[in-house]
This record gives structure tokens, sequence and C-alpha cells, in this order.
């Protein structure tokens, strides 16, 4: 079992300035903070483009054509609150590693509710769990003020054993959720019957979906050699194997392929796959990982 470790609260301060980027239109004049990827109506500037035919004479800029004698229109940011759902997997699979993977996720969601939060977002938490096949959930959590008690509740959340990934996918939106809110599964992928059954489910409900697909280094590369006895963490079955320098390149290829295909079946389906390790600080991942793979700005 992997060492149990505290949220680290004192981090979050790295992300105040940061924000949730959705997919989607965003609408203006809703109240809140976050920012839409695409323009929409709105007095946010963010730059010019050519005028085309069909553009709205209100948003012309008449101070860029008596400079340059040509049309150009502003380019604006919707701004507004978003539900924001974060699935955070607590199979016994993601006890594994140093730090372990359920520990490096459960402070990854406390750092994304602090960044939903911060910008008056919605944040609801469900944790995918065999005790709950709808899973456990909290929230919603509009105010910094509430963080530290989220914090509270992640921290009481163990491995909960196996799960069926495609099922508690598909069963743990709350009904509430609306179509146009951001769902952000974090998790390893690791479940006999896959995971894009499930996948396919939340996409079908809610219109932005991203995976943030945990590993560890000790995955990737295992220090294994010899005679050795591995035993699934999740159902206990127990396999004997001979650990050999053939054996790990062959591993190695095996992890790496399945890694792409996970990717791939996030792609096809439209939705953001970002590949995080467990032995990157929470911090690191969030400021780089995820500002490169779009998730937040």
């Amino acid at each position: 079992m992997a060492r149990k470790q505290p949220i680290q609260q004192d981090i979050f301060r790295q992300l105040d300035r940061l924000s949730f980027v959705s997919r989607r239109p965003a609408r203006a004049g809703a109240g809140g903070e976050h920012v839409s990827r695409r323009p929409a109506p709105s007095t946010d500037f963010v730059d010019y483009r050519a005028y085309v035919p069909g553009d709205d004479f209100r948003r012309i800029d008449w101070n860029v054509y008596g400079r340059l004698g040509s049309l150009h229109v502003k380019v604006t940011e919707g701004r507004e609150r978003l539900e924001v759902v974060l699935v955070l997997d607590c199979s016994s699979s993601m006890d594994y590693g140093d730090p372990g993977k359920l520990d490096f996720a459960t402070q990854l969601v406390a750092a994304l509710a602090y960044v939903g939060a911060s910008r008056a977002d919605g944040v609801r938490i469900a944790c995918l769990s065999p005790v709950q096949p709808d899973g456990w959930r909290s929230g919603p959590f509009r105010r910094r003020a509430r963080v530290p008690e989220l914090v509270q509740q992640l921290s009481t959340l163990a491995p909960a054993g196996l799960v069926d990934i495609n099922a508690g996918l598909a069963a743990c939106i709350p009904p509430e959720v609306s179509g146009n809110s951001l769902v952000v599964v974090v998790s390893d992928l690791l479940t006999p019957g896959g995971s894009v059954g499930g996948l396919e489910a939340v996409r079908a409900r809610v219109a932005d979906v991203a995976v943030l697909h945990v590993v560890s280094p000790e995955e990737l590369d295992p220090g294994l050699s010899g005679e050795v006895e591995l035993i699934d963490a999740e159902s206990g079955a127990a396999i004997e194997l001979g650990v050999s320098l053939e054996t790990l390149a062959a591993y190695r290829r095996r992890v790496a392929e399945w890694l792409d295909a996970r990717e791939a079946d996030c792609r096809r389906r439209g939705m953001r796959y970002i590949r995080v390790r467990t032995d990157q600080p929470v911090n690191v991942v969030v400021l780089d990982d995820l500002r490169r793979g779009g998730l937040v700005r």
C-alpha cells in the first residue's frame, strides 16, 4: 500500500491567477470569471482581426481604421460561471507507487477545485467507488473559503477495491449538471473492461470532457528482475513471472502502445487528454502540463 500523504494547501496561492478553459462558447454577463476559448460578446478585449462581411458594425474599431485605412473588429472573450465536475478514480489500482497515484490525484483534484472556486465556478467532486456505484459526491463549492472543507473530505478517501470505470463514469454525473458543464476525469484508466464506454457515456451527457491520465514512474519502468510474483491490486489474482531484460523491454513497448491507445481513444471523441506523472510536484503539473494541455490558463 502506498504511503498516505497529506494534501499540501500551501501551493494553492500559486494558482490564484488561473482559470479553467472551456471549449464551448461563453455567454457574457453571467457573473463569473471563467474564460472561454471561443469569441463571445463581452467587454474583455483580446485582439483585432480583419473585418469580414456579416460582422457586427458595432465591433469595428474606427480608430484603427483612421490609422490604417482598413476595417478591423475587436475580438473579445466571454466570462461566466462554469459548472465543473472533477471525477476521481478511487480504485485500488490507484494505490501504487511512491507517491501513490491516489494521493497524487487527490492533491491534483484539490488544486483544481481551488482554481474553480477562486473564479466562482461551481465545483463538484465525484469519486468512483465500488461501495457507492453512483460515486461519492461533494459540492457544489463556489467560494474559495470552502476549499479547506473540501480538502478535509478528500483527505478521508482511501483505495476502494475493484471499480468498473465504464459503469462508474456513466453513473457519476449528477442529474442536475447541465450539458454545458466541464467534466475532468482523473484516473489511471486501469480496469479489465476498459474505459471507452464510460467516457462515451460522459461525453454524451456534457459538452466538454478532459482526461488527466495518472501514471507512476514505477509503472513505466519497473525495477524488477528474476522470479517475481505479481498480484493484481484490485482482484487479488497472482501470476508468477521470470523477469529478464527482454521481458522488461517487451513490457515497456506494450505500456507505450497502451498509453498511446488511451490517448487516441480520447482524441477521437473530442476529449482533451493530458498525461500526468506522479513524480512531478502538483503545482508544476497544474502550471505547466495542464496549461500546455489547454485545461487552465
